[in-house]
């Protein structure tokens, strides 16, 4: 197959998967957390939904600050045996800690140093988080140079991910079953979220040893020519990438607004026994895996920029109609759960696609390799709108007077929980066509790139007319 990671060949179906077990870390920790976090700190550990979303959106503002630095510092390093792989290697172990730190009830007081300690341990996981993403994300175009490679790496991971996200589902039941083995609600909840966390790290361990020697040689790396302000400036400045950036970080708020709001409608609202509330959590996670195989038939038959726009359109009406009925029953909820998981892949596979191809832009731009910047910057974005969206949590459940301290709520402040999981996200993808629309790199232009890429790295001379209007 020759230099995987000097970008001569393609990638084995083998290779493609191998690599793409990393995704159980990104997908399978982030929902774990997004889906249960909030919920544990209002219903169990008792604090206000004002303040958990606080915590929450405090430790992910910190988190995106820091994904531009840890992005420049993993393109410019010259660690001899790779920028990418020994990040992530060397941050799994801090990475199952902190993020076990989050679901243990610490022998503290309810007030401000209760509160601290569940920033300051929320904060180190999601910088280990970066730790380990930046790098994942930052190897797929150094290693993968055609489309179809890519679009099969996100199909893999989307599967992978998908699939692992299916154990999600199984934390009531878990919780249940551990509590039945003599422990109480809080040991039972740090015994499931630190197995399971560990479980997903483990994916990352998998795509560093499956990815051996597949990284471009250290000496034939083109870092970055200037100081991080510079390097990011130049990213900023590629045609596209801001409304690309935008769009990305409000569907991430979507996304983690209906995931976080779960457990409140199908747990408070419609109070869901055990094996139902794990049916629909698996729904809402297990589901994306049906949607898989249409990223790369959508993409192949009506282009990835065209299929992203039906997409949106498609849950545009969809999140409405659901809207106006009202999740009322298990069998609304399995419904709204499936379209949920099926707009989170396909919103996801084809965010990263038009990022990949910003990426092979910016290298013809600045004949500088700035795959690490371009994806943390806009895991920024992706932070940002986590950050946004577990504030905008605790204020709507403050807002509807939401108590989880309260055994019996009202039916009139239970029903306004729906517009979390409906108009919301709604509303938040008119937004997102409405900056898709603003992307400029088109299908033809995109060929014109791919082409002029390959006969860079071969020392051939290249055309620039098809996409000159993007330099």
């Amino acid at each position: 197959m020759g230099n995987v990671g000097n970008g001569a060949g393609r990638l084995s179906t083998g290779k493609i998967w191998a690599f793409s077990i990393g995704t159980l870390g990104e997908y399978f920790v982030y929902f774990l957390f997004f889906n249960y976090f909030l919920y544990y700190l209002t219903d169990y550990v008792g604090i206000a939904p004002a303040i958990a979303g606080a915590i929450l959106s405090f430790a992910m503002i910190w988190d995106a600050i820091t994904d531009p630095v840890v992005g420049y510092i993993n393109d410019t390093s010259k660690n001899p045996n790779g920028r990418r792989r020994p990040m992530m290697i060397k941050t799994i172990i801090p990475f199952i800690i902190t993020y076990g730190l989050c679901f243990i009830r610490p022998n503290i007081e309810m007030g401000p140093a209760l509160y601290i300690y569940y920033g300051f341990v929320a904060l180190a996981f999601w910088l280990c988080f970066t730790c380990v993403q930046v790098p994942f994300y930052g190897l797929l175009p150094e290693i993968a140079h055609h489309e179809t490679d890519r679009l099969k790496i996100r199909q893999a991971m989307a599967f992978i991910g998908n699939g692992g996200n299916s154990a999600i589902g199984l934390v009531p039941i878990t919780l249940e079953l551990v509590i039945k083995l003599g422990f109480d609600e809080m040991a039972a909840w740090s015994i499931t979220m630190f197995v399971l966390g560990t479980i997903g790290a483990l994916g990352f361990v998998a795509t560093y040893y499956a990815s051996k020697g597949m990284e471009t040689p250290i000496d034939q790396v083109v870092r970055p020519k200037s100081n991080i302000f510079a390097t990011y400036l130049k990213v900023i400045k590629l045609n596209g990438y801001l409304p690309v950036v935008l769009l990305y970080m409000l569907s991430t708020v979507a996304i983690n607004i209906v995931f976080a709001s779960i457990m409140y409608v199908g747990g408070e609202k419609l109070q869901l026994p055990a094996g139902q509330l794990s049916i629909v959590m698996s729904a809402y996670t297990f589901s994306g895996v049906i949607f898989v195989p249409l990223i790369t038939l959508l993409s192949k038959r009506f282009g990835s920029l065209k299929s992203f726009k039906g997409s949106l359109i498609v849950a545009l009406v969809a999140y409405i109609a659901i809207g106006i009925v009202g999740v009322n029953s298990f069998g609304i909820m399995l419904v709204h759960g499936v379209l949920t998981g099926g707009c989170f892949v396909l919103f996801t596979a084809y965010t990263y696609v038009l990022f990949y191809e910003i990426c092979d832009l910016a290298y013809l731009k600045t004949n500088e390799q700035l795959e690490g910047s371009v994806i943390s910057f806009a895991t920024f974005g992706y932070k940002v709108g986590a950050a946004i969206s577990g504030l905008s949590m605790g204020l709507a459940l403050t807002i509807i007077g939401y108590d989880g301290t309260v055994e019996v709520k009202s039916v009139e402040m239970l029903s306004k929980l729906d517009g979390l999981i409906t108009f919301i996200p709604a509303a938040l993808i008119v937004a997102i066509f409405a900056l898709l629309c603003l992307y400029p790199i088109k299908p033809k232009s995109y060929e014109a790139i791919k082409a002029a890429k390959v006969a860079k790295e071969e020392g051939r001379e290249y055309s620039i007319a098809e996409f000159e209007h993007l330099l």
